[in-house]
């Protein structure tokens, strides 16, 4: 999914989904078509991240880059989420403890822990 199918979907159903994953950095094959996932890259950045407001969002770094981990969370913030959890290289912030086990689960499944 992009920030503009996300924009569609909310202005022609008013529907949105339960959670956004973040991916940041290449996004292994078998995620690239999940309905509720946008993908980040040095070559990708939305620039207009509005459509996350009101909701949770995960962000999973795969980059390990600092910089674009920085800026992405920079936007996202921006935009008002409802929540975000973060799993990267130096650790993993959530809404809880349980939060922040799903997402550790969530990270080995992408392969890179």
């Amino acid at each position: 999914m992009s920030i503009q199918s996300l924009l569609k979907l909310r202005k022609e159903t008013g529907k949105v989904p339960p959670a956004i994953w973040v991916v940041i950095g290449q996004v292994p094959a078998r995620l690239k078509d999940l309905p509720d996932c946008i993908h980040v890259s040095f070559g990708s950045f939305p620039e207009d991240w509005r459509p996350i407001v009101g909701l949770h969002v995960d962000v999973f770094d795969l980059a390990d880059s600092d910089y674009l981990l920085s800026k992405t969370l920079e936007a996202i913030e921006a935009a008002k989420p409802k929540s975000v959890g973060v799993v990267s290289h130096r650790g993993v912030m959530g809404l809880s403890e349980q939060h922040e086990a799903v997402m550790r689960r969530i990270w080995r499944h992408l392969g890179t822990a």
